[in-house]
């Protein structure tokens, strides 16, 4: 069997192309169909195109304006009730209510004196040398001091008489009655009235000679005042006159060769002395 000719496939894509077109062409060479217009109706006129509807305006979002600020209330000042003042006279006293107890005030005395003492005199009473020291506490109505004296009689007399020599030692109250007397009066007598006092207390006295002594208690009273020569809140000094009187509870007796019997009883004697004092 013959070959065909190749011409005759390489046609067949090109005659199917051709074959799809050609109606295409001819249908777009149709006249399109005049339409006659009646001369009863007016042509309808095409409605015109409306407008798109414009959208509702948007309404802001109400927003509430902030609060106005709040006026502040004026603060009422609290009520303050005024302390009950007190008179002058009774804040001082609570002052001193509270305060400590003051100090007992001190004082330290050294003089010097004379005992008036009859012992061992033929002829009564002598004037013997004396030394006095004196230490207190308390300077207002009561106080406590303790006292010592002591005499020198041997050597000073005639060996016809067979004086002795007196130590003692004593403790003893002193009342002044009036140390609260006008407290706020600093006059110089009401200050020499405030230190009158009276002394009563117990003593010891040691009693005796060269070779021979004695002892005995006492009962030992005295008075005293007290003229300030200076002034002042710490301390003062003052000069102190004294009197000193002591009785015997018993009476001892010392052996001797002087007397007229051999034998010296003891008894009372008085002492007179000035002292020059400091109050602290």
């Amino acid at each position: 069997m013959g070959r065909r000719p190749a011409y005759g496939l390489a046609g067949l894509p090109f005659a199917l192309a051709v074959w799809a077109l050609v109606p295409a062409a001819v249908a777009q060479e149709k006249p399109e169909p005049v339409v006659v217009p009646s001369a009863e109706a007016p042509p309808a006129q095409a409605a015109p195109a409306q407008a798109p509807a414009e959208p509702p305006p948007v309404q802001p979002a109400l927003v509430e304006p902030p609060p106005a600020p709040m006026e502040p209330q004026p603060v009422q000042p609290a009520q303050v009730t005024a302390p009950f003042e007190q008179p002058p006279e009774v804040v001082e006293a609570e002052l001193l209510a509270l305060a400590p107890p003051p100090r007992p005030r001190l004082s330290l005395a050294v003089g010097m004196g004379a005992t008036r003492d009859a012992t061992g005199f033929s002829g009564g009473g002598h004037f013997i040398p004396a030394f006095f020291g004196v230490g207190g506490f308390g300077d207002g109505l009561v106080g406590f001091d303790l006292g010592a004296f002591s005499s020198a009689a041997s050597g000073r007399f005639p060996t016809t008489d067979s004086p002795v020599d007196r130590l003692a030692l004593d403790a003893f109250a002193v009342l002044r009655p009036a140390a609260r007397a006008l407290p706020g009066d600093q006059r110089y007598r009401m200050r020499v009235l405030r230190t009158l006092g009276v002394e009563l207390g117990l003593g010891f006295e040691r009693d005796g000679q060269v070779v021979v002594s004695g002892s005995r208690w006492v009962i030992h009273t005295g008075a005293r005042i007290e003229f300030p020569l200076t002034t002042g809140q710490a301390g003062e000094l003052r000069l102190r006159l004294a009197v000193r009187r002591a009785f015997g509870l018993y009476t001892p007796e010392l052996s001797t060769k002087t007397g007229s019997n051999g034998t010296i009883s003891v008894g009372d004697s008085t002492e007179l002395y000035a002292a020059l004092a400091v109050v602290f």
